[in-house]
């Protein structure tokens, strides 16, 4: 008997089924890959218009705390108006909510920027991480994790 139950929640999760679970129509979906490991989590600023980009979170238009699983985390920020955007990530791996450094100021830690664009002396501008983003449509922004 139990057996008759088991194989139809198996095939559920095998065929991907769960997978389809409704998802907005309207956002963005960040997947941030190239994580080193599963401890802490990802930090993510989403900033509109350039306020405060890259790292004044206090002046991001959204942010949050996203869990890592098999060194990758999914978010999806629903329901956004056009306009520019641009995402800072921070893997925050020992869980004190900053970017840590080593004695030459270099990053001990994951971080990442949309467009996957990377800065020469410091953080890209906004200009090269931001993009638009259209209402009424879901885009998809990976963004792979630098150490």
């Amino acid at each position: 008997m139990k057996m008759k139950f088991l194989l139809p929640l198996l095939f559920f999760f095998v065929t991907g089924v769960s997978e389809s679970i409704a998802q907005p129509d309207n956002g963005i979906k960040l997947t941030v890959t190239n994580l080193r490991n599963d401890k802490g989590f990802v930090l993510v600023s989403l900033f509109k218009e350039g306020q405060g980009f890259p790292d004044k979170a206090a002046q991001a238009f959204r942010t949050d705390k996203v869990a890592i699983f098999n060194k990758k985390a999914v978010l999806i920020f629903p329901d956004l108006p056009a306009g520019s955007y641009a995402i800072s990530i921070l893997h925050d791996e020992n869980n004190d909510q900053q970017l840590n450094k080593n004695a030459f100021g270099l990053p001990k830690e994951g971080y990442g920027f949309s467009n996957n664009v990377i800065g020469a002396f410091g953080p890209p501008s906004y200009k090269r991480a931001s993009f638009i983003h259209k209402a009424g449509a879901l885009m998809d922004v990976p963004i792979k994790t630098r150490y």
